[in-house]
This record gives structure tokens, sequence and C-alpha cells, in this order.
């Protein structure tokens, strides 16, 4: 019997995948507009004037609406995250932090903090 590599258990967090699907498609229709842009460019300069700005917008807003809902679905995706109950993170106290000046035979607990 062959071994199982993925881990299936009842408490997981919310899937990624529509997340994924959609973020993919903003980009898509973001790549897109430049080239609808230029079509519509050309369709004016041939004499299809409306649908030239009729391209135009529809891509646009179709870039907008997309790029705007990948954006909501991410932050409830992340909020479903931090609220899911198996998603275990705490603050370390300042004594559970390792220092380089840690076990040197001096007292550090009044040193400043330098960024370097």
């Amino acid at each position: 019997m062959a071994r199982q590599s993925i881990r299936y258990d009842g408490d997981r967090g919310p899937s990624a995948k529509p997340l994924i699907v959609l973020t993919v498609l903003a980009v898509l229709l973001l790549v897109a507009v430049p080239i609808s842009i230029l079509v519509a460019l050309f369709m004016i300069v041939f004499g299809h004037v409306t649908g030239g700005f009729a391209v135009i917008g529809v891509t646009l807003l179709a870039a907008i609406v997309s790029v705007v809902v990948a954006g909501a679905s991410g932050i409830r995706h992340l909020q479903r995250i931090v609220e899911h109950k198996s998603f275990r993170v705490v603050q370390l106290g300042r004594r559970e932090y390792h220092y380089e000046g840690d076990n040197c035979g001096h007292d550090h607990s009044n040193d400043e903090i330098r960024i370097i």
C-alpha cells in the first residue's frame, strides 16, 4: 500500500485556490489593457471610433473590477486564516529571544538597542 504524503485533517484552514484563480485572472486582465488600447487605436484610425472607445472602456472596467474582487477576497481569506483556531501565533517574551550577548557574564538588560 502506498504511503500517503498529504496530511488530511478536519481542522484545516480555508483553501487558497479560488484566491489564486482570481489573482491570475486580475493579472491577465491587467496585461490585456495595453493590448486593448493598441487595438482600440487601430479601430479609431480606421473609422470605428465608437467601437474603439467601447473596447477601451470595457477592458478598463473589467481590469478594475477583477483587481477589486481579487483584493477583497484576499483580505477576506487573510481574515479567515487569522481567525482560524489552528493558526497558532504567539508573541515571544523578552527573555525568550536569544541575544548574541547572552552567557558572556555581563548584565545587558540596560543596553540600548541599535539597528545596524
